[in-house]
C-alpha cells in the first residue's frame, strides 16, 4: 500500500476514534509537519506547539478531511502552515502592542477610556443588575467585542477592522462571551 492510501485509511480510522491510528499518522508525518512549522516560525518550541495543535485538530476534526481537496499530507501541511502563520501574527501583534502601550503609564489612557465601548456599556447598566454582574465575569476583550457588536451595532468584520484583531478571534471572543453570559444568567444569576 502506498503512503497516500495508507494515510487516507488512517484518517478513516481516526473518524472512528481509533487512537492507534493517530499514533501511526503522527509517526508517518511528524517530520514534515514539524518542518513546515519550523520554516515559518524559526523557533523550535513554537514549532513543537504548532505540531501538537495540528494533531489535536486532526483528532477532533478528522471527519472534515475532504479527499477532493488533496491528499492527507497536503491537508496536514496546510493546517500546520495556517497555525504557524497565525502564531507568528499573534506574536508580532503582541510585540507591536507592547511597544505602543508602555507599562506603568495608565495616565496616558485616562482621557480616552470614556470612549471605550465596553466601559460605556457597563456605565449604561445598573451595577446591581444580573447582566452587569455577568458582564463583569467576562474578560475585558470579550466585553469589548460584545459592546462593539451590540452597543455600536458593528459586524464581525467591522470589529476586526476597528480593533486590529483577527476576524476568527473576534468571532471566538463574541461566541465565548455570549456562552458565558448565557451560563451566568441561566444559573439564576439575577441580583435584582
Amino acid at each position: 500500500m502506498d503512503e497516500s492510501t495508507r494515510l487516507v485509511h488512517l484518517v478513516a480510522r481516526l473518524c472512528e476514534r481509533d487512537q492507534a491510528a493517530l499514533g501511526e499518522l503522527y509517526d508517518c508525518t511528524i517530520d514534515r509537519v514539524y518542518g513546515t512549522a519550523i520554516r515559518v516560525l524559526r523557533q523550535p518550541e513554537d514549532a513543537e506547539e504548532v505540531a501538537c495543535e495540528v494533531y489535536q485538530q486532526v483528532w477532533e476534526r478528522a471527519g472534515h478531511y475532504d479527499p477532493g481537496r488533496g491528499g492527507v499530507l497536503a491537508w496536514l501541511l496546510r493546517i500546520a502552515w495556517s497555525r504557524a502563520v497565525d502564531r507568528l501574527r499573534r506574536a508580532r501583534a503582541q510585540r507591536s502592542c507592547l511597544a505602543v502601550h508602555p507599562q506603568g503609564a495608565p495616565e496616558a489612557y485616562a482621557l480616552c477610556e470614556e470612549n471605550d465601548p465596553a466601559i460605556r456599556l457597563m456605565a449604561v447598566l445598573d451595577s446591581r443588575s444580573a447582566v452587569a454582574h455577568a458582564l463583569q465575569m467576562l474578560s475585558m476583550e470579550q466585553r469589548r467585542m460584545l459592546a462593539l457588536a451590540f452597543f455600536e451595532d458593528l459586524s464581525h468584520p467591522e470589529i476586526a477592522a476597528r480593533t486590529g484583531v483577527a476576524l476568527g478571534t473576534v468571532k471566538s471572543h463574541i461566541r465565548r462571551g455570549l456562552q458565558a453570559l448565557r451560563r451566568a444568567l441561566g444559573e439564576g444569576g439575577g441580583h435584582d
